[in-house]
């Protein structure tokens, strides 16, 4: 929760708390421009005059609270458009928190480099400021933006893509509050000062918090700085052709601590006669708070409680169940109630699937019970980043190395699971677009990697995360996950020699998320440990250890591992693990998501254990530009993890050394080595030369020896490849090249690997880029085309083909499709206008007998900054003679209006799905709504809308096969200057084909078709008497189940009400009730009557006795309320 204060000169944060030490005599306090405190007529006078002039200049400064959040990111300045190697790049960095870190730089790396990811540059950058960089040579060439403090500490971001436009919609020069980080060591305590304006003039300069702003074209600016607690001076000049000059100095307190808290308890204890079960004695209760606070000491509390309303002994039981209604919540978060006549706002800084949230932290340091990511990482092995429910904790000395780690750290977490986990593998189609193979996905819980695995040994090579907003969208009811930019099958030879036309490693887009299943109650157990400890200032050991409970029983893991690391570029790693349990499942596709091939869990009880190595040349002391790596690794039968699932006893071995000999001449050694129980073997290795012949011509060669045996789509035997390559680049932008490859000896059933290839690479208008290649031999013919044009903020366009002759679709054999003839790709995303935003893509794979299309288009629409209009639209077809045919579309719209007194958004979704997917039938149609509206008559007027709707016909996996509606219509009467009269009118339409829940059994109660119709209202007479009245009507039907005969079950409430003030400490409610049931041709008419005693200003206690058998809630379908009650409440 934000607080903004704006025209003080030394500010405090008032809540509940009292006013802090320092708000004494000679201080003036100011609150909304309300003095709080304080006497001083000089200061006063100063505040008015600075606030006047801040006020003629439209220019504001406010203090945020103590409620912070860290902002670090790098961007790209200047032109959008793509760019390339040679190309100079000025880079900004960005960050809120300057006062608490000493210094910056940026790494240059290339992620694609032999060996591992390998750092080209690092470059000096100051906190919030420039530096110009040359982009290197290299396919993956990425950005890092580092800030370190005091002790050494840093923070760090995401990889940033220098070989493409930053299409982030970032303005140049201005803050545009984005957040990159993925790596936080920095404690950061303090509160935000936040100095904006709307009409500065133009090409004036505003100078502020230590920077120089620049205001947008229309004369708006913003900066905020997280200042630690004390006094700060805050000035503002404004300096400029046309502009007002300003100098002045505001005079801002951070406090060193406040507080923020409400709770909430309400306890009822009775007896209820029911005329079929006669009296029931019951305790119910319910308790609901929040509380945040912020000390002086650096620690922070928040903490959150709701146990809804039941019996005692239950309310604190249960974390969560699933509801099939919780979709809903997927396609709208703000699960909006009719109005009570405020215009207050919520936010949720407490993120739990049970009733409670508990997190204190100090620094770096935490406790967490809630929702949290388990983030089990610096492990090969058993790394895990799954969203789970239940406790974590962590902590970590403040004592750092020179690597900016802390000396050691613990991480723990325990979790009660309430979904499942989902891992989807997708092979890079060329395209940006895959569905998952689950729906209805739990919001926030997935991650995404791009992980790059050996083709033939599937070792992994390279992991990077990608980052949600920047790297994909996605869509969380369809299971629809659209990249930023398209995603390649394959690295292409990782050498000279083109062994597999295909690609020498698979690039797979990996997704692993939690879903909720349609039926069933998930009660399955989790927990986990890992430590770190730094024995010396370079050497890391850690240990790990983790349960967690699946459908098939408890998969066990433990492991150890130690780091020793010299620099980013020299480092020495080891690791051993076991596991023992069923294993996890995952899903694999070729082609997007139309087609899964299920890898069923394959577990047991085995090991691992890998040991790896780099070391920079000039590390070793050797005068030369280079690097040797090397690795070994052993997994026997057994052995599962999240990315691996082993079947036979495996051992892996390789070495690499790259080096710059002289300026021109660079050679590469290589050898890698597999081998598997059952006679698998894969042994390759090489030498590799490559000579630059003068600027233009560089001439390569490489010798390879290749050794298989029992390796799929491969013969068996031994043979040796020689290729000649040579390299042509006329002009920066276009470059050729030509090989020749020759099979010198070969052995056994291993075929001949002759080959002659030509590809190129050319760019042009500055945003246009092409590049390809095309090759025939004895493995067939390969090829693949991408045309690029790379706008940035304006759009892309793409256009690829691709032929691999040995690609398989995942889950069939080569002679079940027939060779593949390629897949084509299209697509891109354009700014038709300032309002129009446009995206399509479109993928054909021909595979012999099975052909795929998979299309998405998507319009963003946004005519006025309060009207935005969003469609997307996705389609996939599978023609397959041999198992069937399969389509699928999905649509969805969407739309949003806001002004001073409107608004209203709305979201549609729509998914059928017909024919056989991964041998099951998927016939279905499911239709979701959601919409919400607000209209602000007046100030003392609100009408507020909202509606929920479902509509499924067959096997689908967003929701049960059956329909519910749920739509409300609420206004409120709430005079703000004369309260006496206050209205609140109701009509709901409940159409519920899930079933009731009652009293939280998670059988389902009663299904119903209800009208309701209520109408509340208050006045009060006079200040010891008040009169209100409910009048509800409720034409329904009703079933035990929707296959059941409906019931009608029509009824009329009315209830009058006196509420009698006594005396100071005393009140009294007399209540009249009538309920009309239609239908069975009875009146009931009772009443209630209860007398309260205040005690103090926050409790109050209650005796009565309701003579009534119903409730006054005309959805509730159960008699059984008459009878006696005792009730407590209290606020505070």
């Amino acid at each position: 929760m934000k607080r903004f204060i704006t025209t003080s000169a030394i500010t405090a944060l008032l809540g509940t708390t009292a006013l802090p030490l320092w708000a004494q005599d000679g201080f003036v306090i100011q609150l909304n421009g309300d003095k709080v405190v304080g006497d001083d007529p000089r200061l006063e006078r100063q505040i008015k005059k600075v606030d006047e002039v801040l006020e003629r200049a439209d220019i504001r400064v406010q203090y945020d609270g103590l409620d912070i959040t860290p902002r670090l990111d790098l961007e790209i300045e200047g032109d959008d458009a793509g760019r390339r190697a040679g190309d100079v790049v000025t880079l900004q960095s960005a960050l809120n928190y300057p006062g608490f870190v000493t210094r910056g730089e940026v790494l240059i790396l290339d992620l694609n480099a032999r060996g591992g990811p390998k750092t080209l540059q690092r470059v000096d950058i100051r906190p919030n400021g420039q530096v110009s960089i040359q982009i290197p040579e290299g396919d993956n060439i990425v950005a890092l933006h580092r800030v370190y403090d005091a002790q050494g500490r840093f923070d760090e971001t995401s990889p940033l893509r220098l070989s493409r436009g930053d299409d982030r919609d970032l303005v140049d020069g201005i803050e545009d509050g984005n957040d990159a980080t993925a790596r936080r060591r920095i404690p950061v305590h303090g509160g935000a000062i936040t100095v904006s304006g709307s009409s500065v003039a133009p090409g004036a300069q505003v100078s502020t918090l230590g920077e120089s702003i620049r205001p947008s074209p229309d004369g708006e600016f913003v900066i905020q700085r997280i200042l630690p607690p004390g006094a700060h001076a805050v000035a503002v000049q404004v300096r400029g052709d046309g502009a007002v000059p300003i100098d002045v100095v505001r005079d801002i307190e951070v406090p060193r601590s406040e507080r923020f808290y409400a709770l909430q308890l309400d306890l009822t204890l009775g007896y209820s006669d029911s005329d079929v079960d006669g009296r029931d004695y019951y305790q119910r209760g319910r308790i609901a708070g929040y509380f945040n606070g912020r000390y002086a000491n650096g620690v922070e509390l928040t903490a959150q409680v709701d146990t809804g309303e039941g019996d005692l002994d239950d309310i604190f039981s249960g974390l969560g169940e699933r509801d099939p209604r919780s979709t809903f919540l997927r396609l709208d978060p703000d699960d909006l109630y009719p109005t009570y006549g405020d215009d207050s706002t919520l936010v949720d800084d407490t993120p739990t699937s049970g009733k409670f949230y508990l997190r204190v932290e100090k620094g770096n340091n935490y406790a967490l019970w809630g929702d949290w990511r388990a983030d089990i990482a610096n492990t090969t092995y058993l790394r895990n980043d799954r969203t789970l429910y239940g406790a974590r904790g962590h902590l970590e000395a403040s004592e750092t190395t020179s690597l900016g780690e802390p000396v050691w750290q613990l991480d723990a977490y325990a979790a009660q699971q309430d979904t499942l986990p989902q891992r989807d593998v997708f092979r890079g189609t060329g395209g940006s677009v895959y569905f998952l193979s689950r729906q209805d996905l739990t919001i926030g819980s997935e991650t995404l990697l791009i992980q790059v695995r050996d083709a033939t040994t599937d070792r992994v090579i390279s992991t990077q995360s990608l980052v949600a907003g920047r790297d994909y969208t996605i869509n969380y009811i369809q299971g629809i996950i659209t990249l930023e930019e398209p995603l390649q099958s394959g690295t292409g030879s990782n050498g000279l020699v083109v062994t597999d036309v295909g690609g020498a490693a698979d690039v797979n887009l990996v997704a692993q998320y939690e879903y909720s299943p349609d039926t069933g109650d998930i009660d399955a157990f989790s927990y986990g440990l890992r430590g770190e400890a730094w024995a010396a200032d370079r050497l890391r050991l850690g240990a790990t250890l983790q349960s967690e409970q699946t459908g098939n029983g408890t998969q066990e893991s433990y492991g150890v591992d130690l780091r020793y690391q010299l620099n980013e570029d020299t480092y020495v790693q080891a690791e051993y693990a076991r596991s023992k349990g069923p294993g996890f499942s995952f899903d694999t596709s070729t082609d997007g998501g139309l087609v899964f091939d299920e890898t069923a869990a394959s577990g047991g009880d085995g090991e691992a254990y890998r040991i790896e190595g780099r070391a920079a040349l000039t590390d070793l002391g050797i005068s030369a530009d280079g690097a040797i790596s090397a690795y070994f690794e052993e997994r026997t039968a057994g052995f599962t993890t999240l990315d691996y699932s082993v079947t036979a006893d495996e051992t892996l071995w390789g070495v690499a050394l790259d080096a710059a000999v002289t300026e021109r001449l660079n050679i590469a050694l290589y050898f890698d080595s597999f081998e598997q129980d059952g006679g698998k073997i894969d042994r390759e290795g090489g030498i590799e030369a490559e000579y630059v012949v003068s600027d233009r011509v560089t001439l390569g060669f490489g010798l390879e020896n290749l050794d298989r045996s029992g390796v799929s789509g491969s013969g068996d035997g031994e043979r040796t490849d020689a290729v000649v390559r040579v390299t042509v680049t006329p002009t920066e932008e276009f470059s050729w090249y030509v090989y020749l490859q020759e099979t010198l000896d070969r052995s056994g059933t291993l075929e001949e690997n002759d080959r002659i290839g030509v590809g190129a690479s050319l760019s042009w208008a500055e945003a246009w880029t092409a590049e390809g290649e095309i090759s025939d031999g004895d493995g067939g013919t390969g090829g693949r085309i991408l045309i690029r044009n790379d706008r940035g903020e304006a759009g892309n366009t793409y256009f690829g083909y691709e032929l691999d002759p040995s690609r398989e679709i995942a889950g069939l054999s080569l002679s079940e499709t027939g060779r593949s003839q390629g897949r084509f790709i299209a697509g891109g995303e354009r700014r038709v206008s300032g309002t129009v935003t446009m995206f399509g893509e479109n993928t054909f794979d021909r595979f012999g007998r099975y052909d795929s299309l998979t299309s998405a288009y998507g319009v963003t629409y946004e005519p006025t900054e309060r009207l935005s209009f969003v469609t997307a639209f996705e389609t996939g077809r599978v023609r397959d003679e041999v198992n069937g045919d399969f389509d699928r579309y999905a649509l969805s719209f969407g739309v949003q209006y806001q002004t001073e007194i409107w608004e209203a958004k709305a979201r549609l979704e729509y998914r059928n799905e017909d024919g056989t997917r991964s041998n099951s039938d998927r016939d279905s149609d499911t239709w979701l709504f959601t919409g919400s509206g607000s209209y602000k008559i007046d100030e003392s007027q609100r009408l507020v809308f909202y509606a929920k709707v479902s509509e499924t016909d067959g096997n689908s996996g967003i929701a049960p096969d059956s329909d519910y509606t749920d739509i409300s219509l609420g206004y409120a009467y709430r005079p703000i200057h004369d309260e006496r009269l206050n209205v609140l009118l109701r009509y709901r339409f409940l159409d519920d084909g899930f079933g009731q829940q009652v009293d939280g059994s998670d059988e389902p109660g009663p299904v119903q078709r209800s009208h309701v119709f209520s109408l509340d209202a208050e006045y009060d007479v006079s200040k010891t008497w008040s009169i209100g009245g409910k009048l509800g009507a409720r034409f329904s039907e009703s079933a035990a189940t929707v296959d059941d005969v409906f019931a009608s079950n029509d009824a009329v409430l009315g209830v009058v009400n006196a509420r009698w003030h006594i005396v100071n400490k005393w009140d009294a409610l007399f209540e009249l009730r009538a309920l009309d049931l239609r239908d069975a041709g009875t009146t009931e008419v009772g009443g209630l009557a209860a007398i309260y005693r205040h005690v103090g200003k926050n409790v109050k206690l209650g005796v009565g006795y309701n003579f009534t058998n119903f409730s006054d809630d005309l959805t509730d379908l159960t008699l059984d309320d008459r009878g006696a009650f005792f009730n407590v409440v209290a606020k505070f």
